[in-house]
């Protein structure tokens, strides 16, 4: 009898804490668009985020970028990949593609390889886009 008291003790906190867990997830599990992420960038460094829009461009020399574009052409956020997600696919160019990863926010430097890349160099999309922000993507899906 004690045991089954204390296995359903342990089962409704268990539901409890999924139920908590779940629910004080906020804004992470509602994608926000490009322009939502620019506007409120400053208050979410460091926090995980899905965002959502149209892929411009993936990078054709490591395929570890991708570009995502607000409602208007001049807003664009970039995209990183790392070794544990791998290259983007170049199927999501001129997609609607949902990103989710941490907001970084970039420390401008002299010689630093987040913006120019290892070579020094940067494409025409990345130059246009945002220079403050980039997203350490975890994941990825296209949309359409």
């Amino acid at each position: 009898m004690k045991r089954d008291t204390i296995i359903l003790h342990f089962l409704a906190c268990s539901a409890m804490l999924l139920l908590f867990v779940n629910c004080t997830g906020g804004n992470n599990s509602n994608p926000m668009s490009v322009d939502e992420l620019m506007t409120n960038a400053e208050t979410l460094v460091d926090k995980t985020v899905i965002v959502e829009g149209l892929c411009t461009h993936v990078c054709s020399k490591s395929g570890m970028k991708l570009f995502l574009q607000g409602a208007d052409e001049t807003k664009i956020v970039r995209a990183e990949s790392g070794a544990t997600l791998g290259k983007f696919d170049p199927a999501s160019t001129d997609k609607k593609v949902r990103i989710r990863g941490k907001l970084v926010e970039e420390q401008p430097t002299e010689n630093n390889p987040v913006a120019h890349g290892e070579d020094g160099e940067a494409c025409e999309t990345e130059e246009a886009a945002h220079k403050s922000y980039h997203i350490a993507a975890e994941s990825y899906q296209i949309i359409d």
